[in-house]
């Protein structure tokens, strides 16, 4: 998965919505056990982007090739999961911040997938997704350090513990995901 190339698609058709924003709600519904039909799919992707029926129809295959993407490496054993974030090439402000529009993106999609505030969660779970709550929370500092040419205020330590954040985010829906499958499926039948 590409973030510019969906940059671009969105950009194209009017959009000014980050599709890193789509791919953590679609992941939430799907962590809460949620599979999209092509209709209801295109109703999520609709009311998140805010978008008009003519500009959703002309990227409904990407919107659907995101999807299937998305549901392919949530479900491949090999923890091949990947965040639809900014490349290393963009300034680290704008990828805290999109990291943290991801994770709460995420955590409503995972709120509006159905899942119970009954349901009993192991602690791991019910850990990372406080975390994720935080991180969603995150403030990357003042962006105006990034104007000035002059400032070293972002060293190579910075960019470290940003991987090392999005790694950890990463794992963490991995490991929500599995959890509440095995949750929803005790018996460990295969759901498609």
């Amino acid at each position: 998965m590409d973030f510019e190339h969906y940059c671009r698609v969105f950009t194209v058709v009017g959009l000014t919505t980050n599709p890193a924003e789509l791919q953590a709600v679609l992941c939430g519904r799907l962590s809460g056990g949620q599979q999209l039909s092509d209709k209801k799919l295109l109703e999520v992707a609709a009311d998140l982007l805010d978008a008009s029926a003519s500009s959703l129809t002309a990227i409904e295959g990407e919107v659907r090739q995101l999807y299937k993407d998305t549901v392919e490496q949530l479900e491949d054993d090999a923890g091949v999961f990947e965040l639809l974030l900014p490349d290393d090439d963009d300034s680290l402000h704008e990828r805290i911040e999109t990291l943290s529009r991801w994770c709460q993106n995420y955590l409503s999609g995972l709120g509006q997938s159905g899942l119970s505030g009954d349901a009993t969660l192991a602690e791991d779970v019910s850990e990372a997704m406080r975390d994720l709550a935080a991180i969603a929370m995150a403030d990357s500092g003042n962006s105006d350090d990034e104007l000035d040419p002059y400032a070293s205020s972002i060293d190579e330590q910075d960019e470290v513990s940003f991987f090392e954040l999005v790694e950890y985010v990463r794992v963490a829906v991995t490991l929500i995901y599995a959890e509440i499958r095995l949750m929803n499926n005790p018996e460990g039948k295969t759901i498609h």
